[in-house]
C-alpha cells in the first residue's frame, strides 16, 4: 500500500470541487470523491466525478463499497472501517445526518466545512435542533479530531462551544478567479438568480419582494425551479451554455442579500463575466472589499436608481463598475486561498503528531461506557429482558474487540435485592440503584452552560435520572429498556430506546391520555427504537410515526440459563400451567370463564398452576387492599363458581428454581392475553418439554415461526373455544410435545448467540 496522504472531500458541488480538489492535491493528498448524493433541492448545483478513482491506492474492492455508500445519509460501522483504514481527513458540509456518521464511525480528523448562514440561524443551534442537545456530547468527545473549516473567517464569530473553539479558514475560492470581460450586455434586463421559489418560503419571499421593487423594469430570472413559477420571467432550469450566455448578454445583475455570513456564488460569476453587478450594502460582499464599490447601494431608491441607468446605456456608470469590481476576487483566488489553506492545514496535521506531556489517546482506543436502564421497578419478564439486553451489549462489544463498560441502572426499591442482579456481575456489569428527578429546561441549559454550549432546549420539564455519583454523565451513550416516562428525558446523553409493545393501541384503557404522549415523546426523541418482533417495529413506524430507517428489528432471544442451571428430569403431572400478571390486558376474566366451562361441561381433567407477579391477587381467599375492578371482578367470579376455584393454584411469583419445576412438570402451557409483544414463557416452555397454547395474535406467530415451536392458536374473544382448545391439549399434549425442537435449536437463539447481531444493530448509533 502507498504511504500517501489521502483526504475523503464529501461534497458533490461541481464549482467549489474544480477549486478545492487540486487544492487538496497540491497540499500532497489523493483525494476520494462521494459517488452519491441526495437528488433534492439543496443539491442542485451537485454532480458526480469519477475521475479521482484511478489515482487513488486503495484495493478496488474497499473503493467499490465507498462509491456504493450514501455518506448524506451518515455511516455505518463498516464503511466507517474502511475510511479510518485509508484517508487521514475527511471533509464535507454541513448536512447533520453526516456529520453524525463522522463523528461515531470515522477514527481520524473531521473538518467540517460551512459555507455560512442567514443571520439568525447559527450552526451549533441547528445541530442541536436537528441530532438533539445530546449530540453536543459525542461531539466534545472527539474534540481533538474535529474543526469547524469555515469558508469566511468570520463565522465562528456568532457559534459556541467545538464550533467556536475549534474553528480554523478554509477560504472558499473559485477556478480561474479573474475577470473576463466577456460580457456584451445586448440584453436589456435585469438579471436576478432566486431557485426554489415554489417550493421554499425563504426563496419564495425573496422573489416577491423583487417584483414588488424592480418588477416595472425587463427582468429575466434565473436559477433552477423544481415547481414551476406561472411567470414568463422565471426562466428555470438552463444548461451550462444557456445559463453562460445569459450571463453575458443581459444588461445588468441585481444581488439583494445583506447577509453577513452568506454569499451566493452567482454574483461572483457575474463579476468573472464582466457584467455590471449591483448589490445592497451590509452583506458579505462588503467584507470582501465591495465597500466603496460604485455598484454598491445602501437604499433601494438607489439601487433603483443605477440599475436604469444601466439599462438605459449609460456608459460611464457601466464602466465605472466594471473597472473597479474585480476586487471581489480577489480573496477567491488561488494567490489569496492557497497559503492559507496549506497553513491551517499544517495545523490541522501537527495537531495530529504532536506528542503531549501526557500522550492523546486515539478516540478508537477509548472504551466507550454505557448505561442500560431499567425504567420502572420491574420484575419478571420485563427485567430479565432488560437484563438481558446489558448482557447482550456487553458479550457483543466484547466479541467486537469494543468491551464497552456497561452500567445497568434500576429504580432504587425495596422488591430488589443483591439476588436479582446476581447474574450481571459475573460478566463484569456495574449494578447502579436510581431515582428519578423532575427538572426543568432552565436547569438542562444551565447544564449545557457550564460545558461551554449555549443551545436552545425544548421548553418544559425532564426526567433525569439521581444516582448520587454522576447522574450518569459518566456514560457515553443511555440505552432505555422501556418507554415508561412522565417527561422526556434530560437530553444530555444520546439514547436508543427498546420498546416491549404498544399495548394502547390497541388495549387504549390501559395508559391514560398523558402517559400516552409521554410514551410516544420517549420514542421519538431517540436515536433510534429497537424492537424484537416485525409486529412492534410496524406499531413504531405507523403508530409513533418514526421514519423507518429509525425503527430497528433487532434479534428475538431465549434467555434460557434458568433451565439449564435447573435441567433435571420432572415427571409431567396432571396440571398445565397458566402464567401470567395482573395487568388488565392478559385477558383474566375470559380465562376464568373458559376453565370453567373446561372443568365443568367437558369435564376436564388437568388442575391449572397459576404463576407470575401479582398473579395471586385473584385468588378470592388472600386478602389484598384497593385492588382495580378487573381483579375484583375475576374474584367475584371464582367466589361465585367454588369448583372452578378447586381446581386452581395460584402460586404468585415464585422463584427461579420453582418457576422451572412448574413449567417443567406441567403437560402444556397456557398464554392469553389481548396483545403484547409475545411471551419467552412459550420458548422456555419448549425447552422444558412443554407444548403452547396461546392467543392468536401477530407476535406470537412470529415466536412460533422463528423458533418452531408449533404453538396451538386460539381466539381470545371466545371463551367456549379456549375451553374446548384445552380440552385438545389435554388429550393431544403428547403429540404437540413430539413437535417441539430439540434443545440445542432453542439454544442457538439464545443471547449469547445473539450478542454479536445485536451489537452490531447498536454500534451504528453508539460508535
Amino acid at each position: 500500500m502507498s504511504n500517501s496522504k489521502r483526504a475523503m472531500w464529501l461534497i458533490n458541488h461541481s464549482t467549489l470541487r474544480k477549486f478545492e480538489v487540486p487544492l487538496l492535491e497540491s497540499l500532497g493528498y489523493e483525494v476520494y470523491l462521494p459517488k452519491i448524493f441526495p437528488y433534492d433541492e439543496g443539491n442542485l448545483s451537485a454532480s458526480i466525478d469519477y475521475s479521482r478513482d484511478d489515482k487513488l491506492s486503495i484495493p478496488k474492492e474497499d473503493l467499490d463499497a465507498l462509491n456504493r455508500h450514501d455518506f448524506y445519509s451518515g455511516m455505518t460501522p463498516e464503511i466507517g472501517e474502511i475510511a479510518s483504514k485509508y484517508f487521514d481527513v475527511a471533509l464535507f458540509g454541513f448536512f447533520p445526518d453526516q456529520l453524525a456518521g463522522l463523528i461515531r464511525h470515522f477514527r481520524n480528523t473531521i473538518v467540517m466545512h460551512p459555507f455560512g448562514l442567514s443571520a439568525t440561524e447559527r450552526y451549533i443551534n441547528i445541530t442541536a435542533a436537528t441530532l438533539g442537545p445530546s449530540f453536543m456530547h459525542e461531539l466534545e468527545a472527539r474534540r481533538k479530531d474535529f474543526w469547524f473549516g469555515q469558508a469566511y473567517d468570520h463565522l465562528a464569530d456568532v457559534e459556541n462551544g467545538i464550533f467556536k473553539d475549534r474553528a480554523i479558514t478554509l477560504p472558499l475560492g473559485i477556478d480561474d478567479a479573474v475577470v473576463r470581460n466577456e460580457w456584451t450586455g445586448t440584453d436589456p434586463k435585469i438579471l436576478f438568480v432566486c431557485p426554489r421559489i415554489g417550493s421554499s418560503p425563504y426563496f419564495n419571499n425573496i422573489y416577491k419582494n423583487f417584483v414588488k421593487k424592480f418588477g416595472n423594469f425587463p427582468y429575466v430570472i434565473g436559477g433552477a425551479q423544481p415547481i414551476a413559477v406561472e411567470d414568463p420571467h422565471v426562466k428555470g432550469f438552463l444548461s451550462r451554455e444557456e445559463y453562460d450566455s445569459m450571463m453575458r448578454e443581459t444588461r445588468v445583475m441585481y444581488y439583494h442579500s445583506q447577509e453577513e455570513r452568506h454569499l451566493h456564488y452567482h454574483p461572483i460569476e457575474a463579476v468573472r463575466w464582466g457584467m455590471p453587478l449591483v448589490f445592497m450594502a451590509g452583506g458579505l460582499l462588503d467584507k470582501l472589499g465591495g465597500k466603496n464599490l460604485p455598484g454598491r447601494c445602501t437604499t433601494d431608491a438607489e439601487a433603483k436608481s443605477k440599475i436604469k441607468r444601466i439599462l438605459n446605456g449609460d456608459k460611464n456608470l457601466i464602466d465605472s463598475i466594471k473597472k473597479t469590481q474585480g476586487v471581489l476576487l480577489k480573496e477567491m483566488s488561488r494567490e489569496f486561498c492557497e497559503p492559507i489553506w496549506r497553513q491551517n492545514f499544517q495545523i490541522i496535521e501537527s495537531a495530529n503528531q504532536k506528542t503531549a506531556k501526557y500522550p492523546l489517546v486515539k478516540s478508537s482506543e477509548v472504551t466507550k461506557k454505557i448505561a442500560v436502564f431499567l425504567p420502572e421497578p420491574y420484575k419478571g419478564g420485563t427485567l430479565n429482558m432488560v437484563k438481558l439486553l446489558a448482557k447482550m451489549l456487553k458479550l457483543g462489544s466484547q466479541l467486537a474487540g469494543k468491551n464497552y463498560n456497561i452500567v445497568f441502572a434500576h429504580p432504587e426499591d425495596d422488591i430488589y435485592s443483591d439476588s436479582d442482579f446476581s447474574d450481571l456481575k459475573p460478566h463484569g456489569i456495574e449494578v447502579r440503584p436510581f431515582k428519578w428527578q423532575t427538572i426543568t429546561d432552565i436547569s438542562v441549559q444551565n447544564i449545557f452552560s457550564c460545558t461551554g454550549y449555549d443551545i436552545p432546549v425544548p421548553p418544559g420539564l425532564f426526567s433525569l435520572p439521581k444516582d448520587n455519583i454522576n447522574d450518569f454523565l459518566d456514560c457515553d451513550f443511555w440505552l432505555l429498556g422501556s418507554d415508561r416516562f412522565y417527561y422526556p428525558i434530560a437530553p444530555l446523553r444520546p439514547y436508543c430506546l427498546f420498546t416491549h409493545d404498544y399495548l394502547q393501541r390497541y388495549f387504549p384503557q390501559s395508559v391514560s391520555a398523558d402517559f400516552e404522549i409521554s410514551y410516544l415523546m420517549a420514542a421519538r426523541n431517540a436515536l433510534a427504537v429497537l424492537a424484537n418482533t416485525p409486529h412492534t417495529i410496524n406499531d413504531v413506524i405507523n403508530y409513533v410515526g418514526l421514519p423507518s430507517k429509525k425503527a430497528v428489528l433487532v434479534p428475538h432471544v431465549a434467555d434460557l440459563d434458568q433451565f439449564r442451571k435447573n435441567d433435571i428430569p420432572v415427571e409431567k403431572q396432571d396440571y398445565f400451567i397458566w402464567t401470567t400478571n395482573a395487568v388488565p390486558h392478559k385477558n383474566h376474566k375470559m380465562t376464568f370463564e373458559a376453565l370453567n366451562f373446561y372443568f365443568g361441561q367437558l369435564k376436564g381433567s388437568l388442575n391449572c398452576h397459576i404463576t407470575g407477579v401479582d398473579s395471586d391477587k385473584f385468588d378470592p381467599e388472600r386478602e389484598f387492599d384497593n385492588l382495580p375492578k378487573h381483579i375484583n371482578d375475576c374474584r367475584d367470579y371464582l367466589k361465585k363458581n367454588p369448583k372452578l376455584y378447586e381446581r386452581l393454584t395460584f402460586l404468585g411469583n415464585v422463584s427461579s428454581a420453582e418457576y422451572v419445576y412448574q413449567m417443567t412438570g406441567a403437560k402444556f402451557l397456557l398464554h392469553n392475553v389481548i396483545m403484547d409483544n409475545g411471551t419467552l414463557c412459550a420458548i422456555e416452555a419448549a425447552f422444558a418439554g412443554t407444548p403452547t397454547l396461546s392467543s392468536d395474535y401477530p407476535p406470537m406467530r412470529y415466536l412460533s415461526d422463528r423458533y418452531g415451536i408449533h404453538v396451538q392458536f386460539f381466539d381470545p374473544d371466545n371463551s367456549l373455544k379456549l375451553g374446548e382448545a384445552l380440552r385438545n391439549m389435554e388429550l393431544n399434549w403428547q403429540d404437540y410435545q413430539q413437535q417441539l425442537p430439540e434443545k440445542q435449536a432453542l439454544l442457538d437463539f439464545g443471547w449469547e448467540k445473539m450478542a454479536p447481531i445485536f451489537f452490531k444493530k447498536l454500534h451504528t448509533y453508539i460508535g
